[in-house]
């Protein structure tokens, strides 16, 4: 019986749930309203109250390449945290350069999309990259700064009984309980970290300060949604292997914990923040064999954007990528968009 069922009661209110911010804006009047208090809203709702602090950048290593310069660099997140990061440079380049800033999903952390493998060394055969498929080094050797954080739970930010249990193993459980339980999300923390890097960015004297772009896959798709629904810094965003629905995919398949906001869903759902990106450029690529982020609802999710994007009369800057492929990076337009964009 449905009645024995314990979603029976939820999956109900989701069907007849009215979404405070569902986009409904008949006017740019409107637009303005429900764009100011959907984002105080989300602001809460992740909570991004973090002290801010000085960023006290170093670099602390950097090697040469043929195309690029890769750096490393530590900064400050807030007063008891620090994120370390790389940063690729093309070489002879007399100008400010646009800069993007990549972010990571599951796995290893930043080295993934540096082109260095698990245990440190570096990866000299391109055909055995993972799903982030080194998309880095892609951008950089287009011509543009690339900053590559490490998303907290990951790599060298993960608690030490964590690091123990080898390089795939990440602080996600730890670090979105002890958040939860605090009032707090995970979501709220990397999105912060993302703002720190942009503001880090923006200290550097190689980086054209209003070009600035942000891509991400699977959880770094994420961090990049979000980030670039908040932070109108962000010209350009590509997100991959990720929008859809928080219904069809957060909630109806099997995702890590970092992914959750609680209450998020009375106010809006995942293609309403989204929206929030409106009318800066955005490109969403997403597989049609992801068994996360099943496509039909990824290309529903991109449908609901695309709709406020003709609204405010800029369908120019969204486009998709559906490609025939798994959960991965595909590349195939969103490369070239973000070096559009960033130039224009």
């Amino acid at each position: 019986m449905e009645e024995y069922k314990p979603l029976t009661y939820y999956k109900k209110l989701y069907e007849q749930m009215e979404r405070k911010f569902s986009f409904k804006a008949k006017s740019i009047e409107e637009w303005q309203r429900w764009k100011d208090e959907f984002r105080s809203k989300l602001i809460e709702l992740i909570n991004l109250d973090y002290p801010k602090s000085e960023l006290e950048p170093k670099k602390v290593d950097e090697k040469e390449f043929q195309d690029y310069v890769r750096e490393k660099v530590i900064f400050r997140s807030d007063k008891l945290s620090l994120v370390p990061a790389y940063v690729l440079v093309p070489k002879n380049h007399k100008n400010k350069l646009p800069a993007v800033v990549a972010m990571h999903g599951h796995g290893y952390g930043k080295n993934d999309l540096v082109g260095i493998w698990e245990d440190g060394s570096e990866r000299i055969n391109p055909s055995s990259r993972g799903y982030h498929k080194d998309f880095a080094l892609e951008l950089v050797k287009r011509g543009l700064i690339v900053i590559v954080p490490e998303q907290a739970g990951f790599g060298e930010r993960r608690e030490e009984e964590d690091a123990k249990k080898g390089p795939y193993q990440s602080s996600c459980w730890s670090l979105s309980t002890w958040a939860l339980m605090l009032g707090k999300t995970t979501i709220g923390r990397r999105v912060w970290d993302a703002m720190r890097a942009i503001d880090y960015l923006q200290t550097r004297s190689d980086v054209k300060e209003d070009a600035i772009g942000m891509m991400g896959i699977s959880g770094g798709g994420t961090t990049t949604l979000f980030t670039s629904a908040l932070d109108e810094r962000i010209k350009a965003t590509v997100v991959s292997g990720y929008l859809n629905t928080f219904k069809d995919s957060i909630l109806s398949i099997y995702h890590c914990i970092d992914n959750f906001v609680p209450g998020i869903l009375k106010y809006g759902e995942m293609y309403d923040v989204a929206s929030l990106i409106a009318p800066r450029a955005l490109l969403v690529e997403s597989g049609t064999k992801d068994d996360i982020f099943p496509i039909e609802s990824a290309k529903y999710a991109y449908e609901k954007v695309k709709e406020v994007y003709r609204f405010l009369n800029a369908e120019d800057k969204i486009d998709s990528d559906f490609f025939e492929g798994r959960h991965e990076i595909s590349g195939r337009k969103s490369y070239d968009f973000l070096v559009k964009w960033l130039h224009t």
